[in-house]
């Protein structure tokens, strides 16, 4: 038979274990959620970019694909320039925001353990 304090003790280490499998649990819902945020954005951008710039020629039109780029720039070339530096700079946002999460989450799974 166990006494209250084993008891007690018991019980914290269960309500510390919820908390834990809880905070995983919105841990996991935030990323989905930003992922999914995301992932609208570009299917939302590339539905209305072409609205965007009805003057432009579509590449399938047997136009050049310099023409695609140049929606950014007057050339293709430097199109092209601004295009990497976007998807570099997205890259690099999304990076440091996933090393955030994580670092949140460790923290954050630190604190359970103390508690």
């Amino acid at each position: 038979m166990l006494t209250n304090e084993e008891r007690i003790a018991r019980m914290h280490e269960r309500a510390a274990e919820i908390r834990k499998k809880e905070h995983s649990r919105r841990v996991k819902i935030v990323q989905i959620a930003s992922m999914g945020a995301s992932l609208a954005a570009v299917i939302v951008l590339a539905v209305f970019m072409p609205a965007l710039s009805p003057d432009m020629p579509d590449a399938a039109g047997g136009q050049s694909v310099d023409l695609n780029a140049s929606i950014f720039a007057e050339s293709g070339a430097l199109g092209h320039i601004v295009i990497a530096i976007i998807a570099f700079l997205l890259g690099a946002c999304v990076t440091a925001f996933c090393f955030h999460l994580r670092r949140w989450q460790s923290k954050k799974e630190q604190e359970d353990e103390i508690d």
